[in-house]
């Protein structure tokens, strides 16, 4: 499975709330399974963009006496825009591989179809949610991080063949 997209659904981790009906992929080619997994994630990632933290160490600290070699971090948040046809390419393509070489059985299919959904449902983090993590960072409290669903384990642990 191509590295692109088991990186894209990391930074998928931003909430929940009611989102697109269900991905349907049982009983579909993985060429046809692919494409809409691929839609419905990309139209998601398409709609909220993909947060990002870019942390910068600074010298000393301005301050006078025990705190003035103390090192100074700036963190700032942005929300990437993501090109859906982009997006679309790498995701459509990295699952129609995993759906060929791991050769998901019936309950694989059902836990990816439930991580699909789980997935296109998130919620967009939104600037003031991005900015506080950013804050936490620069404080050195970076937060955890946002494993993936349960249901999504073919995604996050392709088998090695894969």
């Amino acid at each position: 499975m191509g590295i692109g997209f088991g990186i894209g659904i990391a930074f998928l981790a931003c909430g929940g709330s009611s989102g697109p009906g269900h991905v349907e992929i049982s009983g579909k080619t993985p060429a046809e399974a692919a494409a809409l997994a691929a839609r419905s994630v990309c139209l998601r990632e398409a709609h909220c963009g993909r947060p990002s933290i870019v942390c910068m160490g600074g010298g000393a600290a301005g301050g006078s006496g025990s705190d003035a070699s103390a090192p100074t971090m700036s963190c700032v948040a942005t929300i990437r825009p993501i090109v859906y046809d982009d997006c679309y390419a790498d995701a459509s393509n990295d699952i129609a591989q995993l759906l060929t070489c791991a050769m998901p059985s019936a309950e694989q299919i059902d836990m990816l179809e439930i991580c699909l959904d789980m997935l296109a449902a998130r919620r967009c983090t939104t600037q003031a949610e991005a900015d506080a993590v950013a804050e936490a960072s620069a404080a050195g409290n970076p937060p955890p991080a946002d494993p993936l669903p349960a249901a999504c384990a073919l995604l996050a642990s392709p088998p090695p063949s894969c």
